[in-house]
Parts: structure tokens; sequence; C-alpha cells
């Protein structure tokens, strides 16, 4: 099968060269071939350019193929044993000799066995001779006998090779026989990118130094509570954050750093000796700064303030992730921990050159803020951009029979009650133990109930619901949650928390009571706007989701309050009481900016160190108003590329996502039961977390934003070109591209997005896991049931191959000539170098256009003899099997082809014979009924479909 060699062989580089790294190095796709592995000395990497510093030489093979024919073949290349070396290959043992193709076929041979090879040049003893192995850049065949002719000797006459025998499989390995009915033809490999003797190299390259985690394997030092560490870029004058990980930093060696600095440690100044990666490195290579950048602040791991410094003093500072020959780690109670190395509180340190005299203990270093030197520093919308009368006169209502009246606030009249203003920081966490300190201005929210009216007396049981202008889903309060300020205190992180859920923090005690429940309109000496898109958000900061939120502090150490803000605060509803959001906003006609996604275009996880995912299951869609629950491998959603869209959603900033549509998934491939109109959805990220969809307009037809557009709800599985992986610090993370590989997206509505989607339930019903035991092959036809070929449909659906339309494949059709070369160039991943119709009735805006272009380009179809293509009119069997078989190896003589196709009482055309027979031959194309071809007869698309399967899985 023809795949493309470019894509396999810079994944194959990536994870030989740069173990487990995303970023090639610039001359990696230059590669040719590599030959690595423990039975060599030394690495050899041969780009396009060193072919020429080895020398040719011309061998003849004898060979046998899988079709029983005989042949000759001269082949010009290079020895293989010489481009390995004589002296690099090491003599100690028989190594296994792997060698790795562009389309991933995999086959394996001794050293011995490639030693000991033979060519009989007329096919009898006599005439035995051993033959080195070659990759072949010429050949030709010089003598070809089918089996009902070969009687040896044979002979045949020798020629000279010519650029017209370039072998458009090189780099191909070539090699003799083990016997003289050794079928090694068959064996030979083509496009070989990949030669590993003995056993995987382990990668010293970034990992030789004792300092980096990724120097160890497993405990103590790199372990997933280390290694998934992250070091943020944040502020206002970063244009978004950026969470690298440990693995990154120490995986890049560009800004690296190592160096002695003198440090306090248990009352004495010492010399510590420490590597890392410069701050200015980082900040230059890794975000986009600002142009009003002003000072940076260091925080610690619980974002405490370090110390601050200009921008321009950026390079003295170093993130250091080992000391003294370790890697650090976080607590002196664990068991990486070497007294006499000092190589705790970590697993990142801030270090700096300090006088002697005064050196300090370095501090543990999670995050630098940049800020704007020309900040305002005002939380109130008084100026420009944020004095807009959109967040000015935005209404806080206040009404239910608690109070016993209606009352509104615009944010103006909020920000007026100055005697009210309480300016406080507050310690926050999320349901992903991700702790933060912002500090928040705005009016005490029992403060402003007394103020509307509200009886001081009334009863603490009263219930306080919050609703919010993106219909996040809220639990309520309390009156006596809302009065009672002592509920709620601030925390500092633990230096005994990992983050990983496991630290027992009901013995934390908070550094102070009385964090009121805060109507903010501003945070960190910034105004609060509603959306990314708006003007004065802030990217490095984060100020959208208002203009004004609910705060509230933690209730307890363990109290995941930063995921229980109110953002885009509304309404509040003392007592008993509707809502009065009757608008339908977000709702309506638009503007459509989506992209389709194909399969050869998308996002997926099916390449480099993504695919791990692929047959996981992911998602389970269930409940009382769906027709049959279903569980989704990852494979299988990212199959479905006829539901899937690529756009710009504004949310967590603004960026590119690609996924399924949701409501696709839920009508068209799981299926409502009849009579159900009005779903009920809920989205659950495990069994505890779940959102309500509460509009079935916006589910059903998009959202409308606030600039007009319109955006579909999604279930992302790519971000920005990248696969989402499930955590900051796994394999394949790269630009914040977690929380995975399934999240839920929806336009504007930021609280609303769903980490780690994992269950839709669609009706009642409870939250079920997504299991492998319950994931079926399943198809999204109706009319493929009690069809002969109803597996292979389904099988190349979940390729995606296999396309319908409405749930209908259509299977007993006529598959016409555009249909089938759209199919096949999407299956062989063919390119074009250049787009231009090449046939008179195929115009540049037809859909299958740039397809035809691509089959011709790569001689897979010829047109008419008055230069049309006939796009419209069906294909026939023959027509198939000439391009079928023009992609399979060798050739056949007319004495083979007529052999094969005797056993049919029908002709094939001329033509088509050799090709057909080649197809026939390989059992990739079948007779039909009453001993006939069929050649002339117009393939149905099941046919086609069950044809192509056949020859992917050759």
């Amino acid at each position: 099968m023809l795949k493309n060699k470019s894509i396999l062989s810079l994944i194959l580089v990536i994870c030989m060269i740069v173990s487990q790294a995303l970023i090639l190095p610039a001359n990696a796709s230059e590669v040719d071939l590599l030959i690595t592995g423990t039975g060599i000395n030394e690495e050899v990497i041969i780009t396009e350019a060193d072919w020429s510093k080895y020398s040719m030489v011309e061998k003849i093979f004898s060979t046998n193929n899988s079709l029983g024919f005989h042949k000759i073949v001269k082949a010009k290349g290079y020895d293989l044993f010489e481009l390995i070396g004589t002296d690099n290959l090491k003599n100690d043992y028989d190594y296994e000799v792997k060698f790795t193709c562009a389309d991933g076929f995999e086959f394996t041979k001794t050293i011995s066995e490639l030693k000991n090879t033979y060519s009989y040049n007329d096919f009898t003893e006599k005439t035995k001779s051993n033959v080195s192995p070659m990759i072949a850049k010429y050949n030709a065949v010089l003598a070809d006998y089918p089996k009902d002719v070969f009687a040896p000797p044979i002979t045949w006459s020798d020629r000279e090779l010519t650029e017209k025998d370039l072998d458009r499989d090189f780099p191909k390995l070539v090699f003799g026989q083990n016997g003289i009915d050794d079928m090694n033809m068959s064996k030979w490999g083509k496009e070989v990118i990949k030669i590993t003797i003995g056993e995987e190299l382990k990668k010293e390259s970034i990992n030789k130094s004792p300092y980096k985690h990724l120097s160890y394997e497993g405990e103590p030092y790199n372990v997933d509570a280390i290694t998934g560490a992250t070091f943020t870029i944040e502020g206002p004058a970063v244009e978004g954050y950026r969470a690298i990980s440990l693995r990154q930093i120490e995986e890049d060696l560009n800004g690296q750093v190592t160096k002695i600095y003198h440090e306090k440690v248990a009352g004495k100044i010492i010399e510590n000796s420490y590597e890392g990666i410069n701050v200015k490195y980082l900040i230059d290579n890794y975000v986009k700064v600002r142009n009003n950048a002003g000072n940076i602040t260091f925080k610690d791991k619980s974002r405490q303030k370090i110390l601050t410094v200009p921008i321009a003093e950026a390079e003295k500072y170093v993130v250091a992730y080992g000391v003294n020959e370790v890697p650090l780690v976080y607590l002196d109670t664990e068991e990486g921990y070497i007294k006499e190395k000092h190589n705790d509180n970590g697993c990142f340190k801030l270090v700096f050159e300090q006088d002697k005299k005064s050196a300090k203990e370095f501090s543990n270093v999670a995050y630098v803020y940049i800020e704007e030197k020309d900040a305002k520093n005002i939380y109130e919308h008084t100026y420009a951009p944020y004095n807009d009368v959109k967040y000015t006169d935005y209404e806080l209502i206040i009404h239910g029979d608690g109070l016993g009246k209606e009352v509104r606030y615009k944010v103006s009249d909020i920000e007026a009650m100055k005697t009210l203003h309480v300016t406080d920081e507050y310690s926050l966490s999320n349901s992903e133990y991700f702790w933060y300190y912002n500090t928040f201005k705005g009016v005490p929210l029992w403060d402003l109930l007394l103020k509307a009216g509200l009886n001081a007396n009334i009863d603490e049981n009263t219930s306080v619901r919050f609703i919010a202008a993106d219909n996040y889903n809220f639990a309520p309060m309390t009156i006596k949650e809302i009065k009672d300020s002592s509920l709620y205190g601030y925390y500092e992180k633990s230096a005994l928390d990992k983050g990983d859920g496991t630290f027992p923090g009901e013995y934390v005690d908070p550094l102070r009571t009385g964090m009121p429940v805060l109507v903010a309109y501003g945070f960190n000496g910034y105004p609060y706007v509603t959306r990314p898109a708006d003007d004065g958000f802030n990217p490095g900061l984060g100020n959208d989701g208002g203009p004004l939120r609910i705060i509230f502090g933690k209730t307890n150490y363990n109290d995941t309050n930063g995921s229980n803000q109110v953002q885009f605060a509304k309404e509040i509803i003392i007592g008993e009481g509707n809502s009065l959001m009757t608008d339908e906003k977000g709702s309506g006609n638009g503007e459509s900016t989506q992209i389709e996604v194909t399969k050869d275009s998308s996002w997926s996880h099916d390449q480099s160190v993504y695919k791990d995912y692929l047959d996981r299951p992911v998602l389970r869609v269930t409940g009382s108003q769906v027709k049959e629950p279903m569980t989704f491998t990852l494979r299988q959603i990212e199959n479905l590329t006829e539901y899937a869209v690529r756009d710009i959603y504004t949310g967590d900033g603004i960026r590119e996502f690609e996924g399924v549509v949701l409501w696709d998934i839920i009508s068209n491939v799981v299926g409502l039961k009849d009579g159900v109109d009005a779903p009920s959805v809920r989205v659950f990220s495990g069994p505890n977390y779940n959102q309500i969809l509460r509009s079935n307009d916006q589910l059903m037809n998009g959202v409308l934003n606030s600039q007009g557009k319109i955006k579909d709800i999604i279930l992302a599985y790519a971000v920005e070109g990248y696969p989402l992986v499930a955590n900051e610090g796994d394999v394949g993370y790269a630009n914040n591209n977690a929380y995975g590989p399934i999240r839920l997206i929806i336009e504007e509505s930021k609280s609303m997005w769903v980490k780690w989607t994992d269950c839709i339930v669609v009706g009642t019903g409870d939250y079920e896991a997504p299991e492998l035991k319950d994931v079926k092959s399943a198809s999204v036809f109706n009319d493929i049931e009690n069809h002969w070929a109803k597996n292979e449909i389904i099988s190349m659906q979940q390729k995606g191959y296999a396309k319908g339309s409405n749930n209908m494949f259509r299977p007993d059709d006529n598959i016409t000539r555009a249909e089938f070369i759209s199919l096949i160039v999407r299956i062989l991943d063919l390119d074009t170098t250049s787009a231009k119709t090449a046939f008179n009735d195929v115009k540049a805006e037809d859909w299958f256009a740039n397809d035809v272009d691509k089959a011709v380009e790569n001689k897979l179809v010829n047109g008419y003899e008055n230069n049309t293509f006939r796009p419209e009119a069906p294909i026939t069997r023959q027509e198939i099997g000439t391009i079928i078989g023009s992609l399979l190896e060798g050739n056949l003589t007319a004495a083979e082809t007529s052999q094969i196709l005797s056993s049919y009482d029908d002709d094939v055309a001329d033509w088509a014979k050799e090709p057909v027979a080649k197809a026939v031959n390989s059992k990739i194309i079948q007779g039909l009924p009453d001993n006939i071809f069929g050649g002339g007869q117009n393939a149905t698309r099941a046919q086609a479909i069950v044809m192509l399967l056949r020859y992917l899985d050759k």
C-alpha cells in the first residue's frame, strides 16, 4: 500500500533522535535511513546528501515471488554491510536485524541469515554464489519465467542499468536466497527508513545529565508525580499563559545552564551546583510577550511571591531541575532525597547569583507572572475600553419570595457603593488541585442583600440560587452560607501537598477566616469583561467571565472553590421564584466559520505518540431517551469525519479546536427514541461532575456568539493542531493541549466547558463509565443490516473511509468514477504538486476535482480519447481492477496473465488484463456467479468497499 513516506519518516526520526520529544531538529526531515541498535558501536544517519559518500555496486540476484515466477534481477546500490560499517558492527552475537519501511511494515532477519544468502544465476546448484544484501537504487528484471515454462538451467542477457531503472521504492532492501526455492522477492523491503540491529538504543542525547529526572527510569525520580510537574508563564503582559512540563524543559537543550551558586542551607553558606533552563530563554521561546511588559514576579508552587525584578533582568535567573548531579524532589521525606545533595524543595527551584555573605536559601518556583508596565491598577469600569455601557449598565437582578420584590443593580451602581467595597486576596483551588491566589474587589453579597431590603433576621435555611448568563448549573446555597463569613478561610498550599489529591487537607487550619462571599467586578488590578473576544480582555490574566462574578473563600483546605465561582452572575433568587431570563441570547442564525474535516486533514490521534489513545474507550452515551446506549473508542469518534468540524472558539482564550458535533453523535450516531423532540442532556466528567445543557436550540443548531457567528457545540479531540492528552505531564503534551482526550466546547461559555468528558446522559439515568466490553462495531448506516457486505462496510466506516448520507450507505447503488477516485485517493493518502484540472468535464470547483488531479499525477487513472473523465459515469469492475492491480508489486507475463484469467468463462478487456490478473491472483477481486468475472459490469458501492478493504489488509 502506498503511504506518505515523509510523514512516517518524520515520526520515526522524532522517536529515534529525540526520545518522546515533539519538536524535530531542523534537518531531521532530510534523513533517508537510520541504522541504530545495540548491535553497533555508533548510529549511522544517512541523509539525501550522504549517499554520495558511499560507493555504489552492482549485483545479480535470483528471485522467486509469491506468484510462482522465477526472475533474475540486476540491482545497483549500496552494500548493506558497508553502510553499517565493518568495524561498526559488533561481532559478539548473532544479532537480530529489524527493517522498518515507510508504510509501517516491519520484518526481521539475523545477521547470519543476511550474510548467508545466495544467487543462482541459472537456477541450478552449480551456479550458486554468495551475494551480500544491498540497498538498491536501481534494478531491472533480466529474466522472467512463469512456473509452467520454468526449466533450469535458464539463460538471460545482461545490460547496463540506466536512469530509467531508478527504483521508486528506494531505499529498497534486496537480498539473496536461502535456497533455490526461497521466495525472497516477496520479502524485499520497500522504502526502508530504519534498520535496528539488536535492541533499541536507550537514548541519552537529552537524558544523559545526572541532574535530569528523565535520565532515570521509574522511581524515585522519573515518576508521574515529578515528571508531570509544570512551570507556568502567565500575567497581563503575556499573550496567553503557557504551562511548560518538566519533560519539555529537560528535553530543551538550547537554554540549558549548569553553574555553581552560593546558597544558605541549614544556616551555612555553601556552594551548590545547579542545572536548569534560563528564564529569558523560556520567556522568549515559549510565550509571546507584549511590548509593554514590565516587571516579572516569581511565585512558588503555592503561588506565594518570591521576588519581583524588571523583565530586562530575566537572563540572570534560572529555573533549576537538579542540584549536585541529582534531580530535585519535593520533600526531604521522599525516597529520592539525599541529604548531602540538598535536593529537596523542588522539583523546580529559582536560582541566581548571590553575594556569598548575604546568600539565602533558594525557593521552589512554579510560576512567573509578567506585568504590564503601564497598568492602571484600577478595578472599576471607569476607563476605556472598560467603560462601555455593556459593562457599566449590565444588571444583577435580586428577587424571590424571600425578598418579596425585584431589585436591579447596575455594575456602575455596585462600583459606586464605596463604603461597602472590599479588596482582598483569596486562595482558590480547582478540581485538578491547581492552586492560585487572586486579589478581588467588590461588595460582600450579604451587605448587598441587606441594601436591597432583605430582612436581616430571615430564616438562615432559606435557599439562595444563582443564575448565570451562560446557564451554568450551580447548587443552591443557604442564607447562613452567605451571611456567615467565618465559614470561609484563607489557606496556603502545604509544601507536603503534591497536587495529586492524596494530601490529608482536613488537618490543615486556615491562616485566617472571615472571607466574605463577594460580588466582584475586578481582580488583580483589572476590571472584568464578558468574553475573551471583548476589548480589554487580557489573555495572560483571564479577566473574562464578568462583568460580575461571585467569589467564595475556602470552606476547608480541600474545597475546590475555584471551580465554584459564579461567572456571568445575572440573578440571585432568595427563597422560591423562577428565573427571569427569558431572552434567547446565544441562539439564532449567524455566519458559519467552521472548516470541514477529512481523514487527510484531521488533527486526530492517529499520529506519533498519540496513537496509544486510539483504542481506549473514551465516551459512553446513555440515558432513557436514546435508542440504545453506546460506548465509543477514540478511534471511532475520530473516524466520524462526516460530523467533524474545525472552528475557532472563545472561552479558554481564543483557540482553534477540532472535534465532532455533539448533536450529530446523539441524533445520528446513537439515535433518539421515537417521539423525543426535546432531549435533556447532561455531560459528565467522571461520576461527580456534570453540566446540564439547558438550550436545545443551541444543542441542535449551534451557539450564536456576540460577533454574529454560529458555532456548533462539539466534543473536541484536538486544539491548534495538537491532539488532546489527559494531563500536562503526559507524553504528547506540547501546547496547552491537556484535559482530553475528549473535551466539551461551547462557544463563549468557558464555565460550561467540560474537561475529560467521558459520558453523555440523554434523559434520565446516572453516569456510566465507558468500558471496553461495551464497545461494539457500531454503524451509522440503517440500510446494511442484512447486507452480505455489512461487516466490511462497518470496518471501512470505522477506518473513516465508508461514508453515506442521511444514515444510508446505499450499498447496491453503482459507484461513480468520481466517488471511487475520491475514496482511493484518501486511502492512499495521495498528494499533488499542482492544482489543475486535466479533463474538459472536470471543473476546478467540482468537489472531486482535487482528487482527480491527485489520481492523474500519481498515474492511477487516465481519461478518455476526447480528454474527458466522465466523473458521474459508473465505474466498472475491470476499471477498479486496473487501478488496484497497478498498485501491486511485480509484473506478469502474457502467459501468467492468461493462466490466471482462464478460470473465468468471459473475457476481460485487453487493456485491463494484466492488472486485473494481479488483483485476482492476490484475492482482492473475486468473480461473480456463473463463473464470470464481469469486467464490463458496473461496480456497486458495496463491491468497491470490499475490494478496497481486501487491498488494505494485504
